[in-house]
């Protein structure tokens, strides 16, 4: 599936719980409460990961030493604390140790791929070793696998689908790896041809289309056939991400768009995430000087696509104590929304109740203000993210949604799933609307007028309209909607002629249900968060080539 580059409708200006309009609701960061883990708490120290894919590591220290698991966002251990190390979910697998082995679980915690990997040793060039785990997490179907200092990739059978041969791999993106060989980057494709010869002196995955390259010291952006992109004069870069790129220049890290134009300065002097939902975690070094031997720490804050600091990153007050956020490596990226930073004490409190390096887990999550049912909200957070809210959808998502609103989720859809932008609107072909989304779904073939030149904008968009809007997405992708005579519904006779195909294609993957009683109701309406939540369903569920 290919996917549109998220951008929010307004520039955002945020401060820490304080809102500005982007979708005509809110978006907002929040802090969250770390989970409890009622199985654990108040009985043994224990502490929890970000999440990915709705699951958490989670680090029990007993007296005989640490084990890890899994929780779920509500806080209940999901696969029990019993491996000696474990990494994130990836395409519903992670890898887990146990006994000095590793193998694969799925999230219900049974063994896909056996235990069988040991810690491989990986010799640096000086001479110098160190241990890795010998398998990364799963991307595009792959993952690496490390053994007698050779890396390869296996598939989710635990099978090598290409050869142990490199001196380093990463995991696939976009149809391709970078991996080294004979001190030198190139690309290969999943059967393990080389697409892009070994010719770098270092290479970041795909991401957007583009790869960063450095050839000869310098680091330019290529295509998928090689082709250079742009060339940048910078002494660090990372891949691209919602249109912007960290770069570093003189030991500070910025942003620059696909023109090579900086457009967040060079002034963050530890990391520069990439941005994930229209945010980014940035870090400042702090100069700890009550450490037992002065050192810095990385001071994490969050921005905003417009360089504006959403979270300062600088040292905040809590509870007469003075404590930075530190930034903890691949937990500090927000992955569907949430990202998980670390509270650190710097200055105790004077009445001794809070002290230098006490710690606490600080989740963060990106969310629409407004109101929408508890049912709903994670799945319309989620549909922002991913840009599928369009503009006009107020901030009551609890209210029944238009004909002119649901095409404008149409819209919005179509282009997050092509990854293309729709056509510039033109003159209206209605007599009642100029709405530019209605005239953009119109000209993409998803939406008809209702006669006389009419559209009927503010009427309540059906159950069986919807469908078949949804359906006329998929087919401008490139999709097939098969005919039938009738659906499987009780109701079926008041589905009309022109929308029996949708509702069935619809119902039948699972993106439009029913409404109980084997009813469909092709003539009720749908809520915003209704519609969010269908539009998420059809993002995330049907490909499209």
């Amino acid at each position: 599936m290919r996917k549109k580059l998220f951008s929010l409708a307004l520039a955002l200006a945020l401060c820490l719980g304080l809102t500005v309009p982007a979708f005509a609701a809110e978006v907002k960061i929040v802090q969250l409460p770390a989970p409890i883990v009622e199985e654990y708490e108040g009985k043994v120290k224990y502490s929890t990961d970000n999440f990915y894919e709705g699951l958490a590591r989670l680090w029990v220290y007993e007296k005989d030493g640490t084990k890890t698991g899994y929780i779920d966002k509500t806080g209940k251990v999901v696969i029990p604390a019993e491996y000696g190390s474990a990494w994130e979910f990836s395409e519903g697998l992670a890898a887990v140790e146990k006994d000095g082995k590793i193998g694969v679980i799925d999230k219900t915690g049974k063994t896909v791929i056996p235990f069988q990997y040991s810690w491989a040793e990986y010799l640096w060039p000086d001479g110098s070793s160190s241990m890795f785990k010998p398998l990364a997490e799963f991307h595009e179907g792959l993952a690496t696998v490390l053994k007698d200092g050779k890396y390869g990739y296996i598939d989710k059978t635990g099978k090598e689908v290409i050869p142990r041969q490199y001196q380093t791999a990463k995991s696939f993106s976009e149809g391709l790896a970078a991996v080294q060989k004979d001190g030198k980057w190139g690309f290969i494709d999943k059967t393990g041809k080389v697409v892009i010869p070994f010719q770098y002196g270092d290479a970041v995955s795909f991401s957007e289309g583009l790869a960063a390259v450095q050839k000869n010291g310098k680091w330019s952006y290529i295509d998928k056939t090689g082709k250079e992109f742009l060339s940048v004069s910078y002494d660090d870069v990372y891949s691209f991400s919602e249109g912007l790129a960290a770069v570093k220049e003189d030991g500070k890290w910025g942003y620059i768009d696909r023109t090579g134009k900086l457009v967040i300065p060079c002034r963050y002097e530890a990391y520069a995430n990439s941005f994930s939902g229209g945010f980014a975690i940035v870090s400042d070094w702090y100069n700890d000087e009550q450490a037992s031997k002065p050192q810095k720490r990385p001071m994490a804050g969050i921005i905003d696509k417009t360089g504006k600091e959403v979270v300062p990153p600088e040292v905040h007050t809590e509870n007469g104590a003075e404590y930075i956020l530190l930034y903890g490596g691949r937990s500090s990226y927000f992955c569907n929304g949430i990202a998980q930073l670390l509270n650190f004490c710097v200055n105790g409190s004077e009445d001794k109740s809070i002290a230098y390096g006490d710690t606490s887990v600080a989740y963060f999550a990106i969310t629409v203000d407004a109101k929408v049912a508890d049912w709903a909200r994670e799945q319309v957070d989620s549909a922002a993210l991913k840009g599928l809210m369009p503009d006009s959808l107020g901030d009551d998502f609890t209210v029944n949604i238009t004909r002119a609103q649901f095409a404008a989720v149409a819209v919005e859809l179509y282009e997050a799933m092509s990854g293309e932008e729709a056509p510039a609107p033109g003159g209206s072909p209605f007599s009642d609307t100029d709405d530019p989304a209605v005239i953009q779904a119109n000209a993409l073939g998803i939406v008809d007028g209702k006669g006389d030149g009419k559209f009927a904008p503010d009427d309540l968009v059906t159950r069986q309209e919807a469908a078949l809007m949804l359906s006329r997405v998929y087919t401008r992708l490139g999709g097939e909607i098969p005919k039938v005579e009738a659906t499987t519904f009780a109701d079926n006779d008041k589905v009309a002629g022109w929308a029996m195909d949708a509702v069935a294609f619809m119902s039948d993957n699972k993106i439009v249900n029913g409404k109980g009683d084997n009813k469909f109701d092709p003539l009720g309406s749908a809520s915003v968060q209704e519609a969010m939540v269908i539009a998420l369903r059809m993002f995330e569920n049907l490909d499209v080539e």
